[in-house]
C-alpha cells in the first residue's frame, strides 16, 4: 500500500509547516487497489474532533471523499483518538515539522486486528 500525494496537497503541507507546527486536518481523495490518492487537505484546527456525527457531514460535504486525517507532530494521545472502528481502513498523515526544511511525512493506515492499530505504510510518492 502506499500514498500519493497531489501538486495541490504537498503545497498546502509545507505552507501550513511554515505557519503553525500543531496543524490537524483531513485528507480528501480516492483510493484505487492498494494506493491512496491525496487530491487535497482541509485544515480544521489542532485537534481533528472526535464526533462521528460531524465526520459523516464533512464526509457529505465532501462528496465521500474523506479518504484520512493528518496531524503535525503528534502525540500519542491524538493517534489514540483515532483507534476507533470508525476509522478503520482510513489514511493518517504524521507529520513531523521542521521549519528549516520541507517536513517528514509518516503514513499509516488505521486497521483493526483483535486491537487496532497504526500500519505504517512502506512507501510515500511525492509528485
Amino acid at each position: 500500500m502506499d500514498v500519493y500525494l497531489s501538486q495541490e496537497s504537498r503545497q498546502s503541507l509545507h505552507a501550513l509547516n511554515l505557519m503553525s507546527s500543531k496543524s490537524a486536518g483531513y485528507l480528501i481523495g480516492h483510493k484505487r487497489g492498494n494506493r491512496f490518492f491525496i487530491e487535497k487537505i482541509f485544515p480544521c484546527s489542532n485537534n481533528i474532533p472526535s464526533s462521528i456525527e460531524k465526520h459523516i457531514q464533512l464526509n457529505k460535504i465532501f462528496e465521500d471523499k474523506l479518504i484520512g486525517f493528518f496531524s503535525f507532530d503528534a502525540d500519542d494521545k491524538k493517534k489514540k483518538t483515532l483507534l476507533a472502528p470508525f476509522f478503520t481502513g482510513k489514511l493518517f498523515l504524521e507529520i513531523k515539522s521542521d521549519k528549516q526544511k520541507t517536513p517528514s511525512i509518516i503514513p499509516y493506515v488505521i486497521e483493526y486486528e483483535n486491537e487496532f492499530f497504526l500500519k505504517e505504510l512502506k512507501c510515500l510518492k511525492l509528485n
